[in-house]
Parts: structure tokens; sequence; C-alpha cells
């Protein structure tokens, strides 16, 4: 069958055709009708009876004619039918209203539109109507009537208000507990689209060592809707803490600084003692210079614990996080 449809070749009619044409004179013998397709359709049909036509009009009919068996042959049924129309209106031929028909019939099945079940059925009737006692006409009728269910069947679909949307769900990994408001779906990956009520519905998913997905998807009627299931890996987090290396180090220097600070200052008290008994001018002298320098070492000790108080918080702080491995 050509494009799945015509069966018997074309030349046969294009040959009549040329011959009846390109004399432009007589009458022309009907070419015979189609026997019924494969698929228990009739097929296309080759060409009628032409009446006394110019010889540019014939030509013009021809080549329209030759053009939509081209069309019809490759499923551009649309440019077919533009085709067929053309030579009808040059040369009127009830084989071309089939095949008209036929075509629209195609494109009935393609898209599914009333419409063009609606022209199947007028041509198949035209085609009975114009062609003498067709000995195909049980089978145009078995055929008219099958297009009369469909279109039907289709003029009541149209008629239903769709009261539920579809939910598609993707997720990237599997394994994962998937469900919608408080109804359990199954375990990704969900292959099933789900039906819904128009509105807006909450997703949840969960998955061990994952942090639980939670959304909201928003479902209309007579609509798919597909939603992605992200699964974030979950991790502990502790503190970094710098350590306190300059604090330590500030707080010795204290410790020292006040060792030295007593350890200076008992020598001075004794140097300022024998100094008295007997009375010693210089000797006293010196002593008081000793203590001075254990007052220093007292403001030192001062000045580092100061300073080990405010490295203790400083270095204290926590200079980063670290992920613990396994979920929180």
């Amino acid at each position: 069958m050509v494009g799945g449809l015509v069966r018997r070749p074309w030349a046969l009619a294009a040959s009549v055709l040329a011959a009846v044409i390109g004399l432009g004179i007589g009458r022309a013998t009907p070419a015979y009708a189609q026997d019924a397709g494969d698929d228990g359709r009739p097929d296309a049909h080759d060409g009628e009876t032409v009446g006394h036509q110019d010889a540019d009009a014939a030509a013009r009919a021809r080549a329209e004619f030759q053009a939509g068996i081209e069309h019809f042959s490759a499923e551009r049924y649309s440019e077919a039918i533009h085709s067929f129309q053309i030579a009808a209106s040059i040369i009127p031929s009830a084989d071309l209203w089939y095949n008209i028909a036929r075509a629209y019939e195609e494109l009935a099945r393609i898209r599914g539109d009333a419409s063009d079940y609606e022209q199947a059925i007028a041509h198949y009737q035209r085609y009975l109507t114009a062609r003498v006692d067709p000995p195909d006409r049980a089978t145009v009728e078995q055929q008219i009537a099958n297009l009369t269910e469909r279109l039907e069947s289709v003029r009541a679909t149209a008629h239903v208000v769709p009261s539920t949307g579809t939910l598609r769900m993707r997720s990237d990994h599997d394994g994962a507990s998937v469900m919608v408001d408080d109804r359990v779906i199954g375990t990704t990956p969900i292959e099933t689209e789900v039906e819904l009520t128009p509105g807006v519905h909450q997703l949840r998913a969960d998955l061990d060592g994952f942090v639980p997905f939670v959304g909201h998807v928003t479902v209309e009627a007579g609509t798919t809707t597909t939603s992605r299931i992200a699964m974030i890996p979950a991790h502990r987090y502790r503190a970094v803490h710098g350590d306190r290396l300059f604090t330590w180090v500030a707080f010795g220097l204290a410790g020292a600084s006040l060792a030295a600070s007593v350890g200076i200052g008992v020598y001075a008290a004794d140097q300022q003692s024998a100094a008295l008994s007997p009375y010693d001018a210089v000797r006293l002298e010196n002593a008081r210079g000793i203590s001075a320098w254990s007052d220093a070492a007292l403001g030192a000790t001062m000045g580092f614990a100061i300073l080990g108080v405010i490295l203790f918080f400083v270095e204290g702080n926590s200079v980063g996080t670290e992920a613990v491995e396994g979920p929180e």
C-alpha cells in the first residue's frame, strides 16, 4: 500500500487520466474503484470520467492530480487535499471526492479533530452520490458508519470537563519514601503518574542520610505537572576553635614577671634593712633602685595577665566548621 493506504499503483489512473485529458475530446471510460485495503478500509481511488476540457485545463488538472498522489504517498495529507481539490475544481470527479475523504480520514486519525472526521464523512457521501452504482458502496458505507461513531466519541470527550490533574515525580536518588499530603505513594523511582484534585499539595520524601525533602506543588485540572525531588545529604557540623598558644604564653610571662617581682622585692627589703642598721645611705639608695625593679616586674605581671585574658577570648572563638560523617 502506498503510504500504508493505497494498495494499487496510481500509474493506471494517471495513464487513463492523461490519455483522456490529453485528447480533450470524447468520453472517457471510468477507472475501476479500489477494493478494501489490508486494514479493512477502502483504498484511495485512481480516477473517474473526464468530460470535454481544453488542453490547458486538462494539463493543470493532471498536474494537480499527480501532485496529490505524491503528497498522499508521502503522508502530507493537507497538501494532498489541496491538490485534489484544485484538480476537482477543474475536472470534477467522484474518485477525487473519495481521495479527499481518505486524506481527511488520515488527518483525523493523526490529529483527532472533529472537523477532519466531518470532512471525511461528507466527501465519502459525496463520492457515493456522484458515482453511478459504485462497486464498493457497502465498504464505503461501513467506513462512514465507523467514522460517525468515532466522531461522536470525539464530540463527547470534548464536552467532558476534567476534574483532576496529573502529577509526575522525578528524583535524583532511588529508595526515597514519597508521600503526597498524607498519602503514601511509594519509593523512588516512581514511574506511575498520580491523579490529584486541583490545588496545592504537599510533597515529602525521606531517605536515610539525607535531609527530608518537603515541597509544595500546584496541580491544575486536565494538565500534567512534573515535580523534581532533590535530596540533599545530611551531615553533623561542629565548630573548629583556634589554639590558645599566645594566651598561655602571655599567662606564662605574667607568672614569670610575678615571680621576679616577688623575688626582687624580697631582695630589696633585705638590702633596705641592712642599710638602716647601721645607717648606710649608699646601700639604702641601692635598695630603693632594686625595689623599683620589683615594681616594674609587678607592672609587667599585670600587663601580661590582662593580655592573657584578652587572648583567651580572641583565640577561643570559632574559626570555622567541619562536617562530621553521618546524619544529624
